[in-house]
């Protein structure tokens, strides 16, 4: 098995926030935090501009060899507290603002407190879709996390995200939550194997 994947270095941060962008159009929760498509391929860019720019500060960043996909890992231990890490979004219109804040509220109320790198995003460009990068990425990621002892999770935005990070290891790791009205976070763990 080949790496598909290297760390990104920061000059790349528009490269992957491009990329986690278009990946990331259609999902849920970010079509709830930014409704409206045109809005959101309008916000996306700044909106993931500054989560790299937050994970190169206090994570990983990975991008792939043919820029078809990026990934974003966060460490549990230290770095920004949750009001610093908002103020990263302050550029945001106040709607948009208030709905990120309270899925970051969330997020953070959900997560376990066990030291873990935590998997925020993994975004393949449409057209490299269901192609088997996905796996590939994780597998190469997990080589590394087994091989160092480190456990890690993360929360999948849909049921079948879900039960594809299931096949790589991760379990259920509580039941479903969300905003009123808004989209389910699937949480999942992954115990370092092997």
């Amino acid at each position: 098995m080949y790496d598909v994947v290297r760390p990104a270095s920061r000059s790349e941060v528009d490269t992957v926030a491009r990329i986690l962008g278009e990946a990331f159009q259609n999902d849920p929760v970010n079509t709830w935090v930014f409704p409206g498509d045109e809005h959101r391929r309008s916000v996306h860019p700044v909106f993931f501009r500054a989560f790299t720019e937050a994970a190169f500060a206090d994570g990983e960043v990975y991008l792939a060899h043919d820029h078809s996909a990026a990934s974003l890992w966060f460490r549990t231990d230290g770095g920004e507290s949750p009001e610093e890490f908002l103020k990263r979004f302050a550029v945001l219109d106040e709607e948009d603002f208030e709905r990120l804040a309270l899925i970051t509220e969330l997020l953070g109320t959900h997560m376990n407190p066990a030291p873990h790198l935590h998997w925020q995003f993994c975004g393949i460009l449409p057209a490299a879709q269901r192609k088997g990068l996905g796996s590939a990425i994780a597998q190469q990621h997990f080589r590394r996390l087994d091989a160092e002892g480190i456990p890690c999770a993360g929360e999948a935005s849909t049921a079948d995200s879900a039960r594809l990070w299931r096949r790589h290891g991760f379990v259920d790791a509580g039941e479903p939550f969300g905003p009123p009205g808004g989209p389910q976070f699937y949480p999942i763990w992954r115990e370092p194997q092997g």
